[in-house]
């Protein structure tokens, strides 16, 4: 009883505003004293008194839905100011239905949690109206019932901000599809934490994820295809992993099934991009991205083959990929998609098959010197010797006399074994005359 008591009085301390916590202060007090029956009666209480405070909110937030609400409300409490018993009827109403009214009107809650507050109402009924019992026989609610309706009011209403439902998701919307909103995932974790999903419901971040993928794949959408869209969905599932994951599921596998081939390429985006998506999607879906690596249009696929190639299930069909990028593909991949040292031994294949200075400059300065860290002495020794092996029109070019510079700048050989290397494949134009004599 004491370790429940202490975990009540620890999820009180979670309730957004000071006069939630003392509407829950209230309720602890009574659940220490046995009073199980008042325990539920001002758990209640204390939901309607936020509930009514969160519609005030959104109303002076600009939600019309919210403002609606609040007319009504206090054209009641008017009526009652003036004697008129039509205002405290209809306050009563408003308060029965308060839960409906908020599910449907604002969304602040989901089905599962709408149900935990009903029963909540109707308990509180139960214990507040000795006419509902058989005479004599009056209610007596157990430790455990009050335990869980305190526990519910918390979790789904008083520690919940006021935005939920269709205003917070217009409000995420709108912040990641801003320009300004960060591509990185840890400032893109910050960002979210100040927002509508600093304390969401399992609704709320279910329809967020929606949002997204949905978004980004739709054109009309200010989502579709945005970075920003990756980095939030990264960040979400570093936040709310099993929910994110569980949603992410659904609809990916629903997009992947129905999105135009067109439009495919942004399920490989988030393949490439978006920590666990792969390992959720089903059979089917992996067939389509592999099919997209081996058969895809070259200028979209080299875009994700690097990120691809960290998937041990891509590996394979990625490096064969890689083996027949045309030579625009592979400079454009090392360029700007980091293609790194997945394009190395293409671009030795290219560069052992030029026939003239002109593309062995152009094979050099755009492949080769730009993987330069990623070569060693074995692949120096190949491209010095494809002259002779391969009868690549090598020597004489600019661009070798340079990359033969940088070789003896990092000191990769002996600069006599290198000497002796350029000396034998018609290259001995590029040693020192002072080291020949």
């Amino acid at each position: 009883m004491t370790e429940s008591l202490a975990d009540i009085e620890a999820l009180a301390l979670q309730c957004r505003s000071e006069q939630s916590r003392g509407y829950v202060a209230e309720a602890v007090l009574c659940y220490r004293a046995g009073a199980y029956r008042a325990t539920i009666v001002n758990t209640w209480i204390a939901v309607v008194f936020d509930l009514i405070d969160k519609i005030r909110e959104l109303a002076l937030a600009g939600d019309g839905a919210a403002k609606g609400l609040e007319q009504q409300y206090e054209t009641y409490l008017q009526q009652i100011d003036k004697g008129n018993s039509q205002g405290v009827k209809s306050a009563l109403e408003f308060e029965r239905d308060i839960l409906t009214t908020c599910k449907n009107a604002l969304q602040f809650f989901d089905q599962q949690q709408f149900i935990d507050l009903a029963r909540l109402r109707e308990d509180r009924h139960r214990c507040a109206h000795p006419s509902f019992q058989r005479v004599g026989l009056p209610y007596h609610p157990s430790a455990e019932q009050a335990r869980l309706h305190l526990r519910n009011a918390v979790v789904h209403v008083l520690a919940q901000p006021p935005i939920q439902g269709k205003a917070a998701l217009a409000q995420l919307k709108s912040l990641v599809s801003s320009s300004y909103f960060p591509t990185e995932t840890e400032k893109a974790v910050t960002q979210l934490k100040n927002s509508a999903l600093e304390n969401p419901s399992d609704a709320l971040i279910r329809g967020f994820i929606d949002q997204l993928l949905f978004g980004f794949f739709d054109q009309n959408s200010p989502l579709f295809a945005k970075r920003q869209v990756t980095a939030a969905l990264s960040a979400s599932l570093q936040m709310y992993r099993p929910t994110v994951e569980q949603r992410m599921a659904k609809d990916l596998n629903s997009i992947a099934r129905d999105v135009s081939d067109k439009l495919f390429t942004g399920v490989v985006a988030l393949v490439a991009v978006v920590d666990s998506c792969w390992g959720i999607l089903e059979l089917p879906a992996r067939d389509k991205v592999i099919q997209f690596i081996r058969t895809g249009n070259g200028a979209e696929v080299v875009k994700w083959l690097s990120a691809l190639s960290d998937i041990p299930q891509l590996q394979a069909d990625v490096q064969g990929r890689v083996a027949r990028l045309t030579f625009e593909e592979l400079s454009d991949g090392i360029d700007a998609y980091r293609l790194g040292s997945l394009g190395k031994a293409r671009a030795l294949e290219f560069l052992s098959q030029s026939k003239s200075w002109i593309r062995t400059n152009e094979v050099i300065n755009k492949t080769v010197l730009p993987l330069f860290e990623a070569l060693d002495a074995a692949d120096i020794e190949r491209i010095i010797r494809f002259s002779v092996e391969t009868g690549a029109d090598i020597p004489g070019a600019a661009s070798f006399e340079k990359l033969i510079d940088r070789v003896r700048q990092v000191g990769m050989f002996a600069l006599e074994d290198l000497n002796r290397l350029l000396s034998e494949n018609s290259a001995r134009y590029l040693v020192p005359q002072l080291e020949t004599t």
